[in-house]
């Protein structure tokens, strides 16, 4: 972190005055600064790689807008920054329980809209993975670069110290993804996703969207995929089926998914992805939980919430 005589000789060089600095967020890699309550100034001291995928979506609704970018150098030391607006509200995760049920419809409308502009922007390969590509820029069809995933994803957990009745779990897990990935085989082409879709990167004020942040895993992919992680904070991070409602709205008014078969098999298809990715990255520090939730979407969660939701 830096000292506020440096942040002020940073501020300076980049000709903007702020009268008033909060640390804004603290991660490994950078720490924000709010500015004025208007702008967000983001310091690193390694590049900024970041940057270009934010760039990307500069020009969407519910965006923060960047003003500038690149490095500076105080103290003979130098410094990455960016600087973008600094959108007013609360994220979703602290805000839904005071939101009602009607605020929640009406924000997952929003959020549909805003993933559809999203999802326009599109490329001619697919990046397999959750949070980072596992599977970079891949050309062929979605099915088997998803082949491509688990393959990977087994040779992984093959290196991975686990329990034997866990080792059991994670077998069911790659039976189900053999035998349900046909339903991958529908695909309308490569779009940008944000990718880290959940409740606390969505900020909402007064009742309505305000805007979408952290931007740094998008990647390109089909359009449903972009659900993996609203399915997954309704399950296991939202008390109280708080999210219920808005994510309803989601699908119903995000016509890019409305109508895609087997829609049920493919988001369990992604969920078990994730949870076997972590498991991965995190191996028994994780373990006990990520079982649990893979025993949850093969017991069928997701498709009896589409079930009750079709009986409404």
């Amino acid at each position: 972190m830096l000292s506020k005589t440096e942040i002020n000789n940073i501020l300076k060089i980049l000709n903007i005055v702020a009268e008033t600095i909060k640390i804004f967020k603290e991660k490994d890699k950078f720490t924000e600064y709010l500015l004025d309550e208007k702008y967000i100034l983001r310091i690193s001291e390694s590049e900024l790689t970041e940057q270009k995928k934010n760039y990307r979506v500069n020009s969407l609704s519910f965006v923060s807008k960047i003003h500038s970018s690149g490095s500076v150098t105080v103290s003979d030391r130098k410094y990455y920054h960016l600087l973008f607006d600094y959108i007013q509200g609360n994220d979703l995760f602290n805000a839904i329980q005071n939101l009602t049920d009607e605020q929640k419809y009406n924000i997952g409308k929003e959020i549909a809209q805003f993933l559809s502009e999203l999802h326009s922007i599109t490329d001619t390969s697919y990046d397999m993975g959750h949070y980072i590509p596992v599977v970079p820029r891949y050309k062929g069809i979605w099915k088997n670069g998803h082949l491509e995933y688990a393959k990977l994803l087994r040779t992984g957990l093959s290196e991975t110290d686990l329990k034997l009745n866990s080792k059991k779990v994670i077998s069911k897990a790659f039976d189900y993804i053999y035998a349900n990935i046909r339903s991958l085989e529908y695909q309308t082409g490569a779009r940008l996703l944000h990718n880290d879709f959940h409740p606390k990167n969505i900020i909402v004020h007064k009742g309505r969207l305000a805007g979408i942040t952290d931007w740094e895993c998008s990647q390109f992919g089909e359009a449903d995929f972009e659900l993996t992680h609203l399915f997954h904070w309704h399950f296991y991070l939202i008390p109280d089926n708080n999210l219920e409602i808005l994510l309803k709205s989601v699908v119903e008014n995000l016509h890019a998914v409305l109508y895609i078969p087997n829609i049920e098999k493919r988001l369990t298809i992604y969920q078990l992805e994730h949870d076997l990715n972590q498991l991965i990255w995190r191996g028994r520090i994780q373990e006990e939980e990520r079982i649990y939730k893979i025993n949850g979407w093969l017991n069928g969660q997701i498709r009896a919430l589409f079930e009750k939701w079709q009986t409404k």
